[in-house]
């Protein structure tokens, strides 16, 4: 029996999970479900609902029973040759400036490649974060090397993309490659996504708040108000409780939005292939972010903060207000 199928029989469709799921909100269809898809993997249905999965995982927070649906997910999921094309160019973020300029209308730029000599300190800023927003990785940079330290930026997948289209193989790969590049070296990822899979994959990594906060390091205060987005992987994991904190010790004004761990609409790669249900996930997510009353949103995770853009909002990384 395959571990997909394995962990699926542990379902007892109570229906917890529906209100969970993005997908579901928006849709109310059954086949957009974690409850729809886990009954399609044991029916051995290749169902239209494994596609538009955001891989948010908040079902399996909601789920009473324990089950782990993104066990199920990636090893049911099957990517196709588009997808494993553009999981490529999340490898190498030097490609992806050009496409996300044409395909996204986003301003986009070539990442910062810096590297000092007897690094002791490296910043991890995942796929996106270079391309959509290299001025926060040249602030965590001039953050770092202000407090004394030497640091390496490593532009790179982390692997989670990978994981989400069923590229299982390839994430492992991934992963093990960013061990032996990290060995010996304290990291520091600005993706909070990121953070959260590599943890899960046994890489020692700090999140970015969580690395300032667990060091005590300096931070300036700043006379702003802001919403908070928590990323999706950060909270199953449990470090997107440093996002709040290192929003408060900076003295922000925090306003808070309704459910503001409700998915950003993003969702991996379904901001690419499956856009209207994406769209709609946006417009929801939209709509939580405005009660807050203000537009400025705290995002630590490239997807996200793409996101947020497409929506028409301000998303800013906590490292931009250093």
């Amino acid at each position: 029996m395959g571990m997909g199928l394995e962990e699926a029989l542990k379902c007892v469709h109570c229906g917890f999970c529906l209100e969970s799921c993005p997908t579901y909100v928006v849709t109310r269809s059954e086949i957009h479900s974690p409850r729809g898809r886990i009954t399609a993997v044991k029916l051995g249905i290749d169902s239209e609902g494994l596609k538009t999965c955001m891989f948010c995982r908040k079902c399996e927070i909601a789920c009473p029973s324990g089950v782990k649906y993104s066990e199920i997910f990636v090893n049911s999921r099957k990517s196709n040759p588009l997808e494993r094309s553009m999981l490529r160019l999340l490898e190498k973020p030097s490609s992806l400036a050009l496409p996300l300029k044409i395909g996204m209308g986003v301003e986009t730029s070539l990442p910062l490649e810096y590297r000092d000599q007897n690094e002791d300190l490296i910043i991890f800023p995942g796929c996106l974060t270079s391309v959509i927003s290299r001025s926060s990785v040249e602030k965590a940079v001039k953050y770092f090397k202000g407090l004394g330290y030497n640091v390496k930026v490593i532009n790179t997948c982390c692997g989670l993309a990978h994981s989400h289209v069923g590229e299982n193989k390839r994430a492992m790969d991934i992963v093990q490659k960013l061990r032996e590049e990290f060995k010996g070296k304290t990291v520091v990822s600005l993706s909070s996504n990121c953070s959260a899979f590599m943890k899960e994959n046994g890489l020692d990594v700090y999140d970015f708040p969580e690395f300032v906060l667990s060091k005590n390091l300096p931070l300036p205060k700043v006379n702003e108000k802001v919403t908070i987005h928590y990323p999706c992987h950060a909270h199953v994991v449990g470090i997107e409780g440093y996002i709040r904190k290192m929003a408060e010790k900076l003295g922000l004004t925090i306003m808070d939005s309704d459910d503001p761990y409700f998915e950003c609409g993003a969702g991996g790669s379904q901001i690419f292939f499956n856009k209207q249900i994406s769209s709609d996930v946006m417009s929801r997510k939209k709509e939580k972010v405005m009660k807050s009353g203000v537009n400025t949103v705290i995002s630590t995770n490239p997807s996200c903060t793409l996101a947020f853009i497409k929506m028409g909002l301000k998303p800013i990384h906590l490292v931009d207000l250093l």
